[in-house]
């Protein structure tokens, strides 16, 4: 592997040499374009003001007829090479106009928005799909596709983001402060030649807002129809410029209240009276006992009894966030040849979780002074099915994460065109998740023997806060630290002048050092067992990229009015799970002036995060899975047992599309892409899912990874043996097994088609954007078949996508946004269930007040209102879940309603 590394670089070595040298050259032969000479920044200003006329929302005015690529110097979104847009893939662009239209407090909301953005994996309000197990933290990333969150890339001004929690393998966007937000571009196209590890679905690129002067206050609060919730964010920010440079820096505080179950009626366990299941559980207040296989509900204790209730609907569907960020850049030009830059962020979130209620199945011997029998029956135990609902402490979770992001980076103008970039990025994030008022099991077995009123649990309620803070006294705490070092050195110019324009190439290498600590803090608060583990990995890459224009303006001919060609390569070599190289073609072919066909080909990787191969958790966790025949309680699995041999996932991606601009109409834009991904390998794990037993056709995917009855236990028993420890209450004779761990065992074939469309006829515009699913297959397990999974539950919906009709004159705008999502199958239950469709529309109002304190500053009051009819996520048949369900599905419904914002924005 290390040879092979070092003859990399070494044909590295020797290519820049020979494109410096060729640039040398030819410099006088090449051909200047225009702009080649403008201060080398990623974004000059007078490009975001231009850019501002993107907006795939209808916020803006489409692009004109004559715009065919981007500003000479500026470095777009999957290209390596200045002043080239991707030849052969899409780029969508969310711009400034889009955030402050959209009502989003924070950058994740803002991406959400898109159609290609699934919300499934790691979200704050849904953690039941892929990677939703590791995020304790409750973070939100981006999904593009939804073929998995780990197969999105997150960067921050073209840089990786330290990933965050005590798991890792994700970035934290909403860290971004929005006040600071200038425009986010993704390539939902498979980006690994240009980028590296994780481009598999796409890259998000998180653009802020440069070279800003002046000074610009924001503040917006948003309040729930039934104020059951809310949301805030206050923010500022500042820049001055003088003549060789600028500093902006900026500051927000923003966040959400708790949305509680309790506080949404469509939310349940009994589903019966909309034609659903009832999932209620019988660990309940009044308890249920059972001796000898015979049930007896309190408080009348009638053999064949039973007690049903609810035990989460007290649980929190959202929990509570609060951010503080600041964030800071600089640039200075020394000569006319260099640039200097830098950029800063640190941002600290802090969150609660209020749980469910606390349940369990005990046995209670004869011994207990709180043993009661029903009339006539003899035993000397009894089984108690119960929850600790009014009398035990809510076992809250509460953390922060904290993240530290800084990059320095240089611009040399060498000669010609061509110009070197070097930078180095420092990440770092600092979190923790706890809960201090968790079920010790020891002591529970000890108060449920003992003889003495005064230390004995009353399984039925009526216990003294003594008894209670002896019980409730466990400890869970998952401390993550994330540290990322990432140098880059890249070289890109002209290298000689074809007919059609210059050739331009860009090469370099990168090297990135991740490592994460983290580990696992358990037991009773006088005796807490802290475990800590380390890991690290190199990562060596270099790059290479030609774009060749063999027709241009300059040799047009009927039927080939431009056609580019480009060729992107990346080979990497990691410190522990080997090498891969991946390379990419992309074609651009205009027939005629206006319409532009495309399409690429390329192969993307991801390599398996540092937890997934070591285990964030060696541990057993228990949980309440959903059956046919009612909840049973089993253990979950955790971590690694025996070792991890996981290796990287690979994809094959491919595109075809065509963009069409009319030069009679410069205010009218259409496109249309095609999109093929073969992905295999996928790293997946089933942690918490907590429907698989429950039926349908996806259920029988996972038989290699559960066990029943007898086995179950003895399994079980082994694990606790060898010293795994136990997070909540573990039944007597345990029936379930899962394993939890993760495994290279999933498999997806995803194609479909994105579209746009946006026109502007005089104050008033039109958009649409979506995305279509023409077939989605996955596999879960290798010995799995595969499933038409398009259109089922947990899976991406055939159809998604957002419209706006809006307005605007003389600082009055108005914009009216159609979200849709189509109708879905539940195959999670027997019939299978059809999902209605789900519609809501957002709501935006504003005006700005020119010069009200003073000649230049102006004043922007706006109203906004997020599902405007208030109108409910439609009926799943699912039941609920730590993770999110229960009468919704969380991935594809926001179960909060409508939601009224007032802001006011005044800039200096």
């Amino acid at each position: 592997m290390k040879t092979n590394m070092m003859r990399g670089l070494a044909r590295s070595g020797v290519a820049v040499a020979a494109l410096i040298w060729t640039g040398a050259a030819y410099a006088q032969a090449v051909t200047p374009e225009p702009g080649q000479n403008a201060p080398a920044t990623q974004v000059p200003d007078e490009t975001d003001a231009a850019r501002a006329q993107l907006s795939t929302s209808g916020t803006a005015l489409p692009p004109d007829a004559t715009t065919t690529q981007a500003p000479a110097d500026v470095v777009v979104t999957g290209s390596r090479i200045r002043g080239v847009a991707p030849v052969g893939s899409s780029l969508i662009e969310q711009t400034r106009a889009d955030l402050l239209s959209s009502g989003a407090t924070n950058t994740t909301q803002l991406v959400q928005n898109l159609p290609q953005v699934i919300n499934q994996g790691v979200s704050e309000g849904s953690r039941s799909t892929s990677g939703g197990a590791g995020n304790i933290t409750y973070s939100s990333g981006f999904n593009i596709r939804g073929i998995g969150p780990y197969a999105t890339l997150t960067l921050l001004n073209g840089h990786r983001i330290v990933q965050s929690g005590s798991s890792g393998g994700l970035p934290d966007p909403s860290a971004i402060p929005t006040i600071a937000v200038e425009r986010v571009e993704v390539v939902a196209d498979g980006a690994s030649a240009i980028y590296g590890s994780d481009a598999v679905a796409g890259v998000v690129n998180l653009i802020t807002r440069r070279r800003f002067n002046g000074l610009e206050a924001r503040a917006q609060y948003g309040l729930a129809a039934d104020q059951g919730y809310n949301q805030y964010n206050i923010g500022i920010i500042g820049g001055h410029s003088w003549g060789t440079g600028n500093l902006t820096l900026s500051y927000e505080h923003s966040g959400h209240g708790a949305l509680n179950g309790r506080d949404r009626d469509f939310y349940g366990a009994d589903l019966r009276a909309r034609g659903g299941g009832d999932y209620r559980g019988t660990q309940c207040n009044p308890a249920n006992i059972a001796i000898n296989g015979t049930n007896y509900a309190l408080p009348g204790l009638v053999a064949g009894s039973v007690n049903k209730c609810d035990t989460l609907k007290t649980q929190d569907l959202i929990p509570a966030q609060r951010r503080d960020s600041v964030m800071g850049s600089v640039t200075q030009e020394i000569g006319s040849r260099i640039t200097l830059t830098g950029d800063l962020l640190y941002t600290r979130r802090d969150f609660q979780f209020n749980p469910a209620l606390t349940t369990a199945t005990v046995v209670l011997p004869s011994t207990n002074p709180y043993f009661i029998l029903p009339p006539g029956v003899v035993a000397t135990s009894e089984t108690v099915q119960t929850n600790f609902g009014g009398q035990g402490p809510v076992n809250s979770t509460r953390g922060f994460s904290k993240v530290l992001e800084g990059t320095a980076g240089l611009n040399w103008k060498m000669f010609g065109d061509w110009q070197l970039d070097a930078s180095y990025t420092y990440g770092r994030d600092e979190s923790l998740s706890t809960s201090t008022q968790g079920v010790n099991n020891g002591a529970l077995a000890a108060a449920l023997a003992s003889a003495n009123p005064a230390t004995a649990i009353n399984p039925f309620g009526g216990n003294s806060a003594g008894v209670l803070n002896s019980v409730f006294n466990q400890v869970f705490g998952a401390p993550g630290v994330n540290e990322e070092h990432e140098g880059e050195v890249s070289v890109s110019g002209s290298l000689f002048h074809l007919p059609g324009g210059n050739v331009r190439a860009a090469l370099g290498g990168e090297y990135v050092r991740e490592s994460i600590y983290t580990g696992l803090d358990s037991g009773p608060a006088n005796a807490v067992n802290s475990s800590r583990t380390y890991a690290a990995r190199n990562i060596k890459s270099v790059f290479g990229e030609l774009r060749v224009p063999i027709f241009g303006d300059d040799n047009a001919i009927p039927g080939f009015h431009a056609l580019d060609l480009s060729l992107a390569g990346r080979y990497s070599d990691y410190s522990d799970v080997g090498h891969t190289s991946n390379p990419k073609i992309g074609i651009n072919w205009e027939p005629v002036r206006g319409l532009k066909l495309h399409g690429s080909y390329g192969t993307s990787f991801r390599a398996p995060i540092l937890t997934q191969i070591k285990g964030a958790v060696d541990a057993l966790f228990i949980q309440n899975y959903n059956t046919p025949n009612g909840v049973v309680t089993g253990a979950t699995l955790s971590g690694f047992a025996n070792g991890n041999p996981l290796t990287p996932e690979h994809a094959r991606t491919w595109s075809l599309g065509a963009d069409l601009v009319l030069p009679a109409l410069p205010n009218f834009r259409a496109s249309v892409n095609y999109f093929n991904i073969d992905y295999t390998g996928q790293i997946n794990a089933i942690l918490s899912d907590l429907s698989i037993l429950q039926g349908g056709a996806s259920a029988s995917q996972y038989a290699d990874r559960i066990v029943q009855g007898a086995p179950a236990a003895a399994l079980i028993q082994q694990f606790v043996q060898q010293g795994y420890p136990v997070f909540g209450v573990l039944p007597n004779n345990p029936t379930l097994f899962v394993y939890g761990q993760n495994v290279n065992a999933g498999k997806t074939l995803a194609e479909g088609l994105d579209f746009q469309l946006s026109y502007r006829l005089s104050h008033f515009n039109i958009a649409t954007n979506g995305t279509y699913f023409t077939r989605y297959r996955t596999a879960v397990s290798t010995v799995a078949p595969f499933l038409d999974s398009v259109n089922t539950i947990f899976n991406p919906p055939r159809f998604r996508s957002r419209s706006s009709v809006g307005y605007d004159n003389n600082g009055t705008s108005a914009v009216v946004f159609w979200n849709y999502t189509n109708s879905y199958k539940n195959n999670r239950v027997t019939p299978t269930q059809t999902v209605k469709d789900y519609s809501t529309f957002d709501l935006h109002v504003a005006h700005r007040f020119d010069g009200t304190l003073s000649d230049k500053n102006k004043l922007t009051l706006a109203v906004d209102v997020s599902n405007l009819f208030n109108v409910d996520p439609p009926f799943v048949n699912i039941p609920e879940s730590p993770n999110g369900g229960g009468g919704f599905d969380p991935t594809v419904s926001n179960p909060i309603g409508r939601i009224i914002s007032i802001s006011a924005t005044v800039s200096l």
